[in-house]
């Protein structure tokens, strides 16, 4: 059985997500299609980095990753194929790769060889991307895609937290459908900047978190802001069954500064 994600920015409302799935369920016998999220904000490559990084890397061997995130095809964007963990990522060369796979060992290919069927581009995934799917999925072999390039095209990289004058700045990287904000810095790292010292950090105008919760309801009721461990291991701020970003007009690129005392 071939497995073969996606991840977009196509939203729920309109049909590409079953033009593309009648493709593939056509191009490829017992194909298993996942649907990681048609959720990321239009054209925004930090967040769909961060899904990827934390939903995609660990799925089985030859898996198929169609990621479609401000995708258009220019001689600056080329779509590309990139081997990591012995699965392929198909995306446009726009910064977006270069954020998910920063860390990682990769081959990468670009795909010129691959046409589209018709005299219109307005939708690459149905015009190309499903195309290269069916090859992978029939030869698990980059060299039946295109050329091989050592490097990103359009290179992005993560911003890092950083700790200044004792204030570590974070940045929001990430917001859930919950309005749970996830910081760009993980739990080990906070606890090896902090070296056993106390923190403060202050939210709104009369707010101030000054723990680490271990929980939604480790805090002493309904609306009360929190900072604890997500599940991907980054620091995560949150409110007790409320939306912490809407409440407080947080966003994506938004900076956080947590006090050393």
């Amino acid at each position: 059985m071939q497995i073969v994600t996606l991840t977009t920015d196509w939203g729920e409302k309109d049909f590409y997500a079953g033009l593309v799935k009648s493709r593939l369920f056509k191009d490829i016998p017992d194909v298993n299609i996942v649907d990681i999220t048609h959720g990321i904000k239009k054209f925004d490559i930090l967040p769909a980095a961060f899904v990827v990084k934390n939903a995609c890397l660990n799925f089985p061997e030859n898996t198929i990753h169609i990621i479609d995130i401000n995708t258009f095809e220019s001689k600056d964007y080329a779509f590309i194929v990139v081997k990591a963990n012995n699965q392929f990522y198909i995306c446009t060369d726009n910064g977006l790769p270069s954020l998910i796979f920063e860390d990682i060992d990769v081959e990468i290919y670009n795909t010129k060889h691959i046409y589209s069927d018709g005299d219109f581009y307005t939708f690459a995934v149905w015009d190309n991307f499903c195309k290269i799917t069916k090859i992978l999925a029939n030869t698990h072999s980059l060299e039946t895609i295109g050329e091989k390039q050592e490097e990103f095209a359009i290179k992005s990289t993560s911003s890092l937290a950083y700790i200044r004058d004792n204030i570590i700045r974070c940045t929001i990287v990430y917001i859930d459908d919950y309005g749970n904000a996830y910081l760009n810095i993980d739990d080990k790292e906070f606890e090896r900047i902090l070296g056993g010292k106390q923190f403060e950090l202050p939210i709104g105008n009369h707010y101030i978190i000054n723990k680490l919760a271990l929980s939604y309801q480790d805090v002493n009721s309904k609306g009360d802001a929190l900072l604890t461990i997500s599940v991907t291991g980054n620091l995560e701020l949150a409110l007790r069954e409320g939306n912490f970003a809407k409440l407080l007009g947080y966003k994506v690129g938004n900076n956080i500064d947590i006090f050393i005392k």
